[in-house]
């Protein structure tokens, strides 16, 4: 009898521990550390190590997913466009990279140009890079008048300075830098740049022409078909840095951003990190990260201003787990059924009016239990690129 009883109750005990593992066991298995590499897609493209570590791992790391109700091929400046600016004189190269507008009630248009193409930074890291910029509103005009005395003449001599906003530059790589800044004849529909063949004198050895047909790439986007278009997953190949989020019991949620870089002039590699706070909680199947910005102004003494107190952001993930791997999916409706935002989207990206259903942003995560091995093969070439560019430092 005695057997009897403590077999009973020890069955009764094992199946209270696996009844309480069972309730508890999400939670559980959610805690701990986790990491995903950061890829170099087109939204961390251009960016520096500070930019991406002062947003949250959601900022650039998401599609975008589009429907209309008709077939429609939708513009892709990242891609290149077909055909090509010749550049001839000084430097010579095809330019094949544009981004334009154009207003179809004004006729007014506005197109930016360069040989640079921002998802691959191998491949222009031997050569010059072109710039250039051209619309059909600003025009050429006055910008000043210096007026001075010429000793050999005994008289006042003038001098009109002239300024258009369109250019064309050109960084060498050996720091040098020429610059075109004259009007440039050209036309541009939204989808096509044509540029007449036309030369400019940068002064009296150097010249630059330029001339040719580029049109915008596009993607296909098939009637009642959800799309994804510019995806963080577009090229993996790459990384630019990591992250880990710590998932910890008291309700933290802590991202940490990591970047290892070998080539730093020291010598020695240099190790850059930042992190951002939120707090986490479970609500049935979804995950709610919620983030608070506290929003001051600094005042001209340089204290602390006023503000308008602390800005709560929070996203709603689905989540999937399965044993060392963890899914986060979020979605969010960027018009949130708003006309004007539509007839905005369908004008930015050349889709015909009133054929936009949706567009909607799409973030799918993944992560793992297991930091992961980060290749470096692109960082020599990318850092020989981008340090011709001040803006785009890399270090903080």
């Amino acid at each position: 009898m005695k057997k009897l009883l403590i077999l009973f109750g020890t069955l009764t005990l094992s199946f209270g521990l696996l009844y309480c593992e069972k309730e508890t066991s999400v939670e559980d298995e959610l805690i701990g550390t986790w990491y995903m590499p950061q890829t170099l897609n087109r939204h961390t493209a251009g960016k520096s190590v500070d930019d991406v570590a002062g947003h949250s791992l959601n900022a650039w790391n998401y599609s975008m997913v589009v429907t209309t109700n008709s077939n429609q091929e939708l513009i892709d400046r990242m891609a290149d466009g077909e055909g090509a600016i010749n550049v001839t004189g000084v430097v010579e190269d095809e330019i094949k990279f544009m981004y334009g507008w154009f207003d179809k009630n004004s006729g007014e248009a506005g197109v930016s140009i360069t040989n640079y193409n921002w998802n691959d930074f191998q491949e222009y890291s031997n050569k010059p890079m072109i710039s250039g910029y051209m619309d059909n509103f600003s025009h050429q005009y006055q910008d000043s008048v210096n007026v001075w005395y010429n000793d050999s003449t005994g008289t006042n001599d003038t001098m009109t300075g002239w300024w258009s906003s369109d250019f064309i530059g050109v960084y060498f790589n050996d720091g040098n830098y020429i610059e075109v800044n004259d009007e440039i004849d050209f036309t541009f529909d939204g989808k096509k740049l044509d540029i007449p063949n036309q030369t400019f004198t940068v002064n009296d050895s150097v010249s630059l022409s330029l001339g040719g047909t580029l049109t915008h790439a596009t993607i296909n986007i098939p009637a009642n078909t959800p799309t994804e278009i510019f995806s963080h997953r577009d090229d993996t190949s790459w990384d630019y840095g990591s992250w880990s989020i710590h998932i910890e019991e008291d309700g933290r949620w802590v991202e940490v951003y990591i970047w290892e870089d070998p080539y730093d002039s020291s010598g020695w590699t240099h190790t850059y990190t930042d992190s951002t706070i939120a707090e986490w909680e479970l609500d049935g199947d979804t995950l709610l990260v919620t983030y608070r910005y506290d929003d001051i102004w600094v005042n001209a003494g340089d204290g602390p201003g006023i503000g308008q107190g602390t800005w709560l952001y929070q996203v709603a993930y689905t989540y999937e787990l399965n044993d060392s791997e963890l899914k986060l999916t979020n979605e969010f409706d960027m018009c949130q059924g708003e006309t004007y935002c539509k007839e905005w989207l369908e004008w930015e990206y050349g889709l015909d009016p009133g054929s936009l259903e949706e567009f909607k942003m799409v973030w799918a995560l993944e992560f793992t239990k297991t930091p992961s091995a980060r290749s470096r093969e692109f960082r020599g070439p990318f850092r020989t690129v981008i340090g011709r560019f001040p803006p785009y430092s890399l270090m903080k």
